[in-house]
């Protein structure tokens, strides 16, 4: 099967300076304080309820990505050694976006920010750990993803952060590229929770992304500040859990703050917390993990799933705790009985990735291809849409990105 293109376009608008440089709160008996603009923190109790029992340690997220600048001070750390499927120029932890300021970099600060730098910017999950693996995301194929997810596993993440999407809608009748099939049963049977973020045009095409739509991937939507659905989560049936994604600060590659939103903050936050209970229970299975996420989450709006945030508000104080919150064994659990399904009725899911994948590569991620129903959101159209928008506000934005296949576009 031919390998489908990925390319990236901005969709963020910038927001006003004073909305990102507030000072950080106090902090708490560590010295570790979040920004007060980090308003996740407060919302999940944090430092109240989370912190006291875990902070991450002894965990490892994956972020497929264009890699990590490890050098920022709010990084200082926690980035380790990862692996370059792009040009193996770099071991990942080297922020090569040049589609953004720093797409991998703000999610993982997000994860797993050490405060300090110019932002004091702190992780939910400070004492995990970011392994960087670096793809050519705006062409991306199946088989490279493939291939990045089983590194992931093979380097000990249990944890597989992907911030980025692909229109599905080609894939019939299981939305999902049939050469992620192998990959995904393979992060499965070794204990990894992969988490995809759902998506950004849920208030316009929203056609069904790649790899949230796949069976046994964790499909992140995003809520706002006041816990309401945000506006451009996607609306889809694999929908199943929610986390913040909008109103956010974010920081650069070059640590400078900017403001955005997106399903990829909800993706990267939600792996951060992932990683903070496999830290207070380490011997939970990924499995009980993901039945605990959904029968703890808070609704948002009717009691029940709905298709633009799942089972609702993940709540990391109850997921955690399994002594104060059980959850039965026999609770449902629809992200893996979808992956059950998908192994029935196709068998090849249930065989073992490629020893070997593509290695033919692009050059430059900057150059993608091109469909011919793709939207006009090319490099150049990109940089004048930005500065007009700077030119007018004087001020730096940074929005969340989204990344979109051939065949119909968001």
């Amino acid at each position: 099967m031919a390998a489908v293109r990925l390319r990236r376009r901005l969709i963020a608008a910038v927001v006003a300076s004073a909305a990102v440089f507030n000072m950080p709160m106090p902090a708490d008996a560590e010295g570790l304080s979040p920004r007060a603009d980090e308003w996740w923190f407060r919302t999940w109790s944090i430092q109240d309820k989370v912190w006291p029992l875990t902070r991450g340690a002894g965990v490892t997220i994956a972020v497929l990505d264009y890699g990590v600048n490890a050098k920022l001070p709010e990084l200082s750390g926690a980035i380790v050694p990862g692996v370059d499927l792009f040009d193996h120029s770099t071991d990942g932890r080297v922020d090569l976006d040049t589609d953004s300021p720093g797409h991998g970099t703000a999610t993982s600060v997000q994860m797993v920010g050490q405060g300090g730098g110019t932002t004091g910017y702190v992780g939910i999950a400070p004492d995990a750990k970011v392994l960087p693996i670096r793809i050519p995301v705006s062409s991306l194929g199946g088989d490279v993803l493939a291939n990045a997810i089983t590194t992931a596993v093979d380097r000990g993440a249990k944890v597989v952060n992907m911030s980025f999407g692909q229109d599905s809608t080609t894939f019939t009748p299981v939305h999902c590229d049939p050469q992620l099939a192998p990959a995904i049963s393979y992060a499965l049977k070794h204990d990894v929770v992969l988490v995809a973020a759902a998506g950004n045009t849920g208030d316009t095409e929203n056609e069904p992304d790649l790899p949230a739509s796949c069976p046994g991937v964790l499909g992140v939507g995003g809520v706002t500040k006041e816990l309401r659905p945000w506006k451009g989560t996607q609306r889809q049936n694999y929908v199943t859990i929610a986390a913040p994604g909008a109103d956010m600060s974010l920081v650069d590659k070059h640590g400078r703050l900017h403001g955005g939103f997106g399903t990829s903050s909800a993706s990267a936050l939600t792996s951060a917390a992932i990683a903070l209970i496999r830290a207070k229970n380490p011997g939970m299975p990924a499995r009980t993990i993901v039945q605990r996420l959904f029968a703890t989450a808070r609704p948002i709006g009717a009691p029940g799933w709905n298709d633009r945030t799942g089972f609702g508000l993940l709540n990391i104080a109850a997921a955690i705790d399994p002594v104060k919150h059980p959850v039965p064994a026999t609770a449902r659990n629809p992200l893996y009985e979808a992956f059950g399904r998908w192994q029935r009725e196709a068998p090849s899911v249930t065989s073992s990735p490629k020893s070997s994948f593509s290695s033919a590569l692009p050059n430059s991620a900057s150059q993608p291809r091109k469909s011919s129903s793709e939207m006009s959101s090319n490099f150049w159209e990109i940089t004048v849409a930005v500065v007009a928008v700077l030119a007018i506000l004087l001020t730096a934005g940074f929005g969340f990105l989204r990344i979109r296949g051939s065949g119909r576009r968001a």
